[in-house]
């Protein structure tokens, strides 16, 4: 179906103003806000599409139109609010992640991480050198590590919504292929479970009973 290059906002009585598809409404950005407020990072386009509401389907749709139409979004949420988080890969830390995705998962795990737990940034999962494999992140205790994969390219239905996606899955499942042997069974995270950071939090501090108890894999 294809969509229409504009819809009509009502502006009181017998009045509407017309709206371009490409403009964010106001609906639009309260969802925006809503979300990289939760997620103390701002979000990619890629989530929205987990979100079923009108708001949530159109941000997919706009993302899916290219860069020009998400920086607007972008522009546009920047200006109506002042306390919304950076955007981009480095944490409020100053932590420097890989991809946005893999920093949500940072920001909903570093608050309750305990202190005798550490986060590791791509770590090695081959201990002797030369290390040719690295995990996105790392859960260790004492000389336990848990191993965690962030997948930035779908959800956990593994759908993919054009080449780049498919793409960064393929890469996903040659990883996967290393762990396995290895002997590793790594905690993967899809982008449909980066919009709960409170599962998250009750997923990693199950890991952090699993490696206190003598666990990794």
């Amino acid at each position: 179906m294809l969509l229409s290059s504009s819809s009509s906002t009502r502006m009181g009585a017998g009045h509407s103003v017309a709206r371009s598809f490409f403009e964010p409404t106001p609906d639009d950005l309260l969802l925006y806000r809503e979300l990289s407020l939760r997620l103390k990072a701002q979000p990619p386009s890629s989530l929205f599409r987990y979100i079923p509401t009108p708001a949530g389907q159109h941000l997919t749709r706009l993302g899916d139109c290219g860069t020009w139409a998400w920086a607007a979004v972008i522009k546009a949420a920047m200006a109506c609010w002042n306390d919304l988080p950076t955007g981009g890969k480095i944490a409020e830390d100053g932590t420097q992640l890989n991809s946005t995705p893999e920093r949500i998962a940072w920001e909903a795990l570093r608050p309750v991480t305990p202190s005798d737990i550490t986060l590791d940034v791509e770590p090695p999962i081959q201990i002797a050198a030369p290390a040719h494999f690295f995990s996105d992140l790392g859960i260790r205790f004492q000389d336990r590590v848990r191993y965690v994969e962030v997948v930035g390219a779908c959800g956990a239905d593994r759908v993919t919504r054009n080449d780049w996606e498919a793409h960064l899955l393929a890469q996903f499942d040659r990883r996967l292929e290393v762990y396995r042997q290895k002997c590793l069974t790594p905690e993967i995270w899809y982008l449909n479970d980066l919009l709960e950071p409170a599962q998250l939090q009750k997923r990693f501090l199950a890991l952090v009973a699993q490696l206190r108890a003598g666990g990794t894999s």
